[in-house]
């Protein structure tokens, strides 16, 4: 099962694929919106670590562990890398503090790194090799075995300096824990490793260091370390910091390498034969140790720590080969990984699906993280990347949609400058004002709408977007203006035509009150009509009761009768 040496925190994590776009070896994909290490190709460089803008990235830890160790008693001694000496001067005073938390001992890690020098030098001078490669640094002795195996044996047969200072330690005190002190996350690997295992117990990085003893933490005047036979190795951590330490020697020429991208072109240039007799001191890391992912989030220390280290060196005093104390023996192997062949047809394919159907599509941007087109293609087919995720064809797909809205906007869109000049027109406005077969960049925009209101909103508009409805007699038009300005300090005038519907408005305003004329004149009729036929009841009425008062006075004189 494969350990988990850097961990996602998916809820800090805004997907801005930078690590992806980082990584050196293209271990990191993008596979269902979400970043993933592919620990085969991992090679613990950490700058997947230090990139992240959001700390979406954990590193594991060996501190409770470490706790817990003195808690119970037991010996723990501390193996301090140089490196520390970016962050706090005073290695007598980190000593003290220490001691009190139940540390047993604090010890140098350039110690070890001195015998490594001897055991370079003893190389050096038995010039059995080709080439050498130095193998203190984790990374790049995983990178080599994973990527170059035919180079393998040129890789220095020596273990780096923590190994050997722990093997140095176990050797003085066999039930100590040992603890290295580290600038580094490829470490916690490396002392696992099978060929390593039970040199160094744990590793705890700089920063938790600093964190556990803040509060104990107390500027003081710098105080020179104690010194030993060959602390020269104290630069180690530096760029050429191991050649630094070496004597000079006529049988190799020595480089100095960091940062993987140049490490590759030195490799290269070993595997094509034009580079030989050479020493090359390599660190994943620019600045080597120096530059570590655990030292990051101390900004600009990196040049105090050399300046304290300098000063508690002698640099003059180089280190001869020699007889070693411990075992520092170490076999490298080729891991020979096994990736997926494609062939020609299947990678024009997927070139193809991409959208990489000409040689004007293929940008080789390295904005998705790999470095060419065809490289993406293959790790699409791979399985380890998302097809669809392409800065230049993302943006031009956004600027030809946009570019197909504009042009076939109902509307009129005209882009004016600071200085009321026109910059662009769509075709819309194009043929309502004219300019179809002109070009009316450079033209004032009073020029084209000469509204003095318009020009005062214009000159004086926010952020906020503006409004404006005028008729121009020149277009005898009615047009509704929203005005915005752009972050690049242009003005963007929508023009819709409200002419029709103006129009439209208009007739039913006369539909209207036509309408309420034949209404009233309707009303009137019929009021007249009431009247003629209230006044025509009255009459008829008057003429009935003098017939009925006529009829009761006869009926009353017959009675009598």
């Amino acid at each position: 099962m494969n350990r988990q040496y850097i961990r996602l925190v998916p809820s800090s994590c805004h997907n801005c694929m930078k690590c992806v776009r980082e990584c050196p070896t293209n271990a990191l994909s993008y596979i269902q919106n979400k970043p993933v290490i592919d620990p085969v190709e991992c090679v613990l460089c950490g700058k997947c670590f230090v990139v992240c803008p959001q700390e979406a990235k954990s590193i594991m830890t060996h501190l409770k562990d470490v706790f817990r160790w003195i808690d119970k008693g037991e010996k723990v001694i501390l193996s301090v890398a140089p490196s520390f000496a970016s962050v706090w001067p005073n290695l007598k005073s980190l000593e003290s503090i220490l001691l009190e938390r139940g540390f047993y001992r604090i010890d140098e890690t350039a110690k070890g790194a001195r015998e490594v020098s001897k055991a370079f030098m003893n190389l050096i001078e038995a010039k059995e090799m080709t080439n050498i490669i130095s193998t203190c640094c984790p990374s790049v002795n995983a990178l080599i075995e994973k990527e170059y195996p035919d180079l393998v044996k040129y890789m220095a047969p020596v273990v780096s300096p923590i190994i050997a200072h722990g093997r140095m330690i176990k050797k003085e005190n066999p039930d100590a824990k040992v603890v290295f002190l580290s600038p580094c996350i490829a470490k916690f690997k490396e002392i696992e490793d099978e060929r390593f295992v039970g040199s160094i117990d744990a590793c705890i990085g700089i920063e938790e260091l600093v964190k556990y003893i803040k509060a104990d933490l107390k500027q003081s005047e710098e105080e020179r370390w104690n010194d030993f036979e060959g602390s020269i190795a104290r630069i180690y951590p530096t760029a050429g910091g191991v050649l630094d330490t070496l004597m000079p020697s006529d049988k190799y020429t020595y480089y100095a390498i960091d940062g993987i991208k140049r490490i590759r072109s030195a490799l290269e240039s070993i595997r094509s034969g034009e580079l030989t007799d050479a020493f090359l001191e390599v660190n994943a890391c620019r600045g080597a140790c120096m530059g570590g992912p655990l030292l990051s989030h101390f900004t600009h220390n990196e040049w105090v720590g050399q300046s304290r280290i300098r000063k508690n060196i002698q640099l003059n005093d180089k280190i001869s080969g020699g007889e070693l104390p411990v075992d520092m023996h170490a076999e490298w192997r080729g891991e020979n990984i096994a990736h997926p062949k494609h062939t020609e047809e299947e990678i024009k394919k997927q070139l193809v699906a991409m959208g990489k159907t000409s040689r004007m599509k293929i940008h080789d941007c390295g904005a998705c993280g790999y470095d060419t087109c065809r490289l993406k293609a293959i790790a699409v087919l791979d399985g380890k990347a998302d097809p669809r995720i392409c800065l230049p064809e993302a943006l031009e797909r956004a600027q030809s949609l946009s570019n197909v809205i504009i042009d076939n906007s109902p509307n009129g869109i005209i882009v004016v400058d600071e200085d009321m000049l026109i910059r662009d027109m769509n075709p819309h406005a194009r043929k309502e004002f004219g300019f179809e077969m002109d070009n009316p960049t450079g033209l004032p925009i009073q020029g084209v709408l000469p509204e003095p209101q318009l020009t005062e909103i214009l000159a004086t508009i926010g952020r906020k977007a503006q409004y404006l409805t005028c008729y121009y007699d020149i277009y005898g038009k009615l047009f509704q203006h929203a005005i915005v300005k752009t972050p690049e300090n242009l003005r963007v005038i929508i023009l819709m035509d409200r002419t029709e519907e103006a129009k439209n408005q208009k007739a039913l305003a006369d539909l209207r009150e036509k309408t309420m004329d034949v209404t009233q004149q309707v009303i009137n009729e019929q009021m007249r009509t009431v009247q003629e036929i209230a006044s025509l009841l009255g009459e008829t009425t008057a003429k009935s009761k003098i017939a009925m008062l006529k009829l009761q006075s006869v009926m009353h004189g017959a009675s009598n009768e």
